[in-house]
């Protein structure tokens, strides 16, 4: 009898140990906004796919991570020697402030220009459309962070060049921190800034529009903010060149010896596109999606 249950625990032993080694875990880090994406991607690929984990953190090795999210435009200083790089999905920052300020309403009204940004947020002397005695508290994200560099960049200018307040923390600190000074302004993405189940503008925030025209005031079809679903159409609609779209990158290894790597990243452009708008993100344009499917491809390709 006791040779038997001891038989049995040797080869309940040995089948856990085959699992252990035949699980594939895949190592993910990079821009922290796009996190609830990457974690529902994650969820439905994992109800297909039970024997791949996933560790989503930005706190571990560099070296280790198999796939880095990278949310601001690509220099070729990015891309190391190695890696390959494609874009997954696409997202949108607005220019957010108290939503008790005394001046709101006149805000909203005229909306921000080119020349009202690089006034708030740059400090630059110019012929904005804003009052001249308007007080603006700008906080910006104190360490180096892609949302912020690409909000300067859209700008032709730096994260370091953005004037303000630095904030410890993520882009939900920018949030809070203009939620408790009545004279704060940030910039923010969508997935923040409205409830991802309501789809309304979170509490204690107004959006400052957008003056796409340059004609000095918010136009009837320059009233797109009412709804997170509005928002997300216009930018899909137009990709106007005022709103500050951006994309989101992935480096990897194509050489990768973990083969999950290439297909989680093939499912996430075929059947994860389909979650972009549940959490504020829009869909990439038609050609950028069909070249990150085919070089994700040819590196499958290349390893069979």
């Amino acid at each position: 009898m006791k040779k038997t249950i001891i038989s049995t625990i040797a080869l309940v032993g040995v089948l856990v140990s085959g699992l252990q080694t035949n699980a594939q875990t895949i190592r993910i880090a990079g821009t922290r906004l796009t996190y609830p994406l990457f974690q529902k991607w994650i969820d439905e690929y994992s109800k297909q796919h039970p024997d791949v984990h996933f560790i989503l953190n930005s706190r571990q090795p560099a070296d280790s991570v198999d796939i880095s999210i990278v949310s601001h435009r690509l220099a070729p200083t990015d891309i190391k020697a190695g890696k390959t790089a494609i874009t997954l999905s696409r997202y949108v920052q607005l220019p957010v402030v108290n939503s008790s300020r005394a001046d709101v309403a006149t805000l909203q009204e005229k909306g921000f220009n080119d020349a009202t940004f690089k006034q708030v947020y740059f400090g630059e002397t110019s012929t904005s459309n804003i009052a001249s005695d308007a007080v603006f508290t700008v906080y910006k994200r104190k360490q180096n962070a892609c949302a912020s560099q690409s909000f300067a960049n859209h700008f032709g200018s730096d994260q370091k060049d953005i004037k303000g307040v630095g904030v410890v923390g993520d882009d939900k600190d920018l949030l809070a921190a203009v939620k408790q000074d009545v004279n704060g302004v940030s910039y923010n993405n969508l997935g923040f800034i409205y409830d991802l189940k309501t789809r309304k503008l979170i509490d204690s925030i107004a959006i400052v529009p957008i003056d796409f025209n340059e004609n000095g005031k918010v136009d009837e079809d320059e009233k797109i903010y009412g709804t997170l679903d509005k928002v997300i159409a216009y930018a899909e609609k137009t990709n106007s060149p005022k709103l500050l779209i951006e994309e989101v990158h992935v480096l990897y290894k194509q050489d990768n010896p973990n083969k999950e790597v290439a297909n989680f990243l093939k499912w996430a452009l075929i059947n994860g596109q389909q979650y972009n708008h549940q959490y504020g993100f829009i869909n990439l344009l038609t050609d950028t999606r069909k070249q990150s499917i085919e070089t994700v491809k040819q590196g499958i390709a290349q390893r069979q």
